[in-house]
């Protein structure tokens, strides 16, 4: 009798033995939170990416994320739109609408990522420009979508151009005046050498713009030619004759017949449109020079 109550203990304790290192391996995987499959993101962000691509039912998918969204501790009572924003080989974003929240994005990949953002105004409201949208009715059911003819884009895009959009039509304008000032700027370029070209005095025709001009004039006589000129402005003189003089920025004296080219180089030292020198009004005063005179 006494041997019989000893082997029931021992049953006893294996018993026990058993059922606790059962009891381990199942408090483990309950702390670690494993979900059963239809629960588990991973596997609804895999349904929602396969629905996309396959062209599931919009109710379908609208399910999905709802879950997807509510699996992350957001708040969806109920889907009212989503948008696939950007749909790549792998990856897909897109944009859900939450009645009375703020739009969330989700993103969903091929590989079960999954990743829930937003709710907080971070994510851009939806525009049926970007993609289709996909509203929901209060029974769950399809209610409309923004798809649009060509015609009818046509006609938005009309509509908006006239309603002035500030930011575009700042835009088109900046980009219509540079534009426009690049051509005129082209314009008068080309115009000036063709007045050059086809000028009376043969000695400025055919001058390239940026051709460095022999103005073949010693100092003294570029001495003379500023003694019988009026100063017009800084470094710039005005010679009887309509030439300008211009004084660049190491002193050396340069003709031009343009007021702007002359200041282009005193500022910046643009030899444009370079003449030769003009005659002298009166003959310059050589007593004292050497027979050469080397021009600066």
């Amino acid at each position: 009798m006494a041997l019989t109550v000893s082997r029931m203990g021992i049953r006893i304790k294996k018993f026990t033995v058993v059922a606790f290192l059962a009891l381990i391996p199942m408090s483990h995987s309950f702390a670690q939170g494993i979900l059963p499959l239809e629960q588990d993101p991973r596997q609804m962000a895999l349904d929602v990416f396969a629905g996309v691509n396959r062209g599931s039912p919009p109710e379908t998918i609208a399910l999905k994320l709802s879950q997807l969204i509510n699996a992350y501790r957001f708040r969806c009572t109920r889907l009212t739109d989503y948008q696939v924003f950007k749909a790549r080989p792998n990856m897909i974003d897109i944009k859900a609408k939450c009645s009375g929240d703020p739009l969330y994005g989700i993103t969903v990949a091929s590989n079960g990522y999954v990743a829930v953002y937003g709710g907080n105004g971070i994510v851009s409201q939806l525009d049926r420009r970007d993609a289709l949208i996909v509203s929901f009715g209060a029974d769950g059911r399809v209610e409309s979508d923004s798809r649009f003819t060509a015609g009818e884009a046509l006609d938005e895009t009309v509509e908006r151009l006239e309603l002035g959009d500030d930011y575009n039509l700042l835009y088109a304008l900046s980009l219509f005046a540079v534009l426009l000032a690049i051509v005129s700027v082209i314009t008068f370029v080309w115009y000036r050498m063709w007045k050059m070209r086809k000028g009376k005095k043969r000695k400025h025709r055919g001058i390239k713009p940026m051709a460095k001009h022999a103005v073949a004039a010693t100092s003294l006589v570029k001495d003379q030619l500023l003694d019988e000129s009026t100063q017009v402005a800084k470094r710039i003189y005005k010679h009887p004759s309509g030439t300008y003089i211009g004084k660049g920025k190491y002193g050396k004296r340069r003709f031009f017949t343009s007021l702007f080219w002359t200041t282009m180089y005193v500022k910046l030292g643009w030899r444009m449109f370079e003449v030769s020198a003009p005659e002298p009004i009166n003959e310059p005063d050589l007593s004292g020079a050497s027979e050469e005179t080397a021009p600066d």
